[in-house]
């Protein structure tokens, strides 16, 4: 996807720093035949870890970022299809499948985006004040390209609270470790109500350097605060 695509969607950028050891003791999930580095910069098509429930409870797999659907004659659909509205998102073909049967968590300790002043656009990290992981409430989905099983994921976004409102009118649908198993849970309805902003006053962000701008760098300078002359 191109990277100025992605700076429009949210969430179109995210970090996840922590080590798989972290990962796997946060979500109480045993990793399923993956690798995972410290990421800054992830990007859409990019394979991340994901959490959903599988036969030995909750399971970290890794997959592509860009939602392919089931029954989608060309991968490429995938590229458009990085976040869900929470607004729509029962209703969209796409997606309706997945909000039924394959809900997941996304890892994450971080996310971006772009604010829009008169000078142009300026990137934001924004993370939680405890700098703990926490969770982006995905939906995945499996696509048989005829030579391979395809496994892709996407981010639900929502409006923006007070917190993110000064930055950008909407962001990724966040979790708290006490609502994982409600959105996991397929044959819970209780879903619904997880689909809203994050509560007010746990995020924190600052303006970054514009290293972030080109999915290429991919290293620690992607969140150094950005240090005005």
């Amino acid at each position: 996807m191109n990277p100025e695509v992605a700076k429009i969607l949210m969430c179109g950028r995210y970090s996840l720093t922590k080590p798989i050891k972290t990962l796997k003791e946060h979500f109480q999930a045993i990793a399923v035949e993956m690798d995972h580095d410290r990421r800054y910069n992830i990007a859409p098509s990019q394979s991340v870890p994901i959490v959903l429930t599988g036969n030995e409870g909750r399971e970290l797999h890794a997959m592509r970022w860009g939602l392919i659907p089931s029954w989608a004659k060309d991968a490429a659909i995938g590229n458009r299809l990085i976040n869900a509205r929470a607004e729509t998102v029962h209703e969209k073909p796409s997606f309706r499948s997945s909000l039924k049967k394959k809900r997941c968590l996304v890892p994450a300790d971080g996310f971006y985006e772009w604010q829009a002043r008169e000078q142009g656009k300026f990137p934001q990290y924004i993370r939680m004040r405890s700098g703990e992981l926490f969770a982006f409430a995905g939906l995945w989905s499996e696509w048989d390209s005829g030579q391979e099983i395809m496994q892709t994921f996407t981010i639900i976004t929502t409006a923006a609270n007070r917190d993110i409102e000064p930055i950008h009118h909407r962001m990724p649908v966040i979790l708290m470790p006490t609502d994982y198993d409600r959105w996991l849970s397929p044959s819970s309805e209780e879903y619904q109500s997880l689909l809203k902003p994050l509560k007010e006053g746990l995020l924190d962000h600052y303006e970054i350097t514009k290293t972030v701008n080109s999915p290429k760098n991919d290293s620690e300078e992607c969140i150094l605060p950005f240090k005005h002359t």
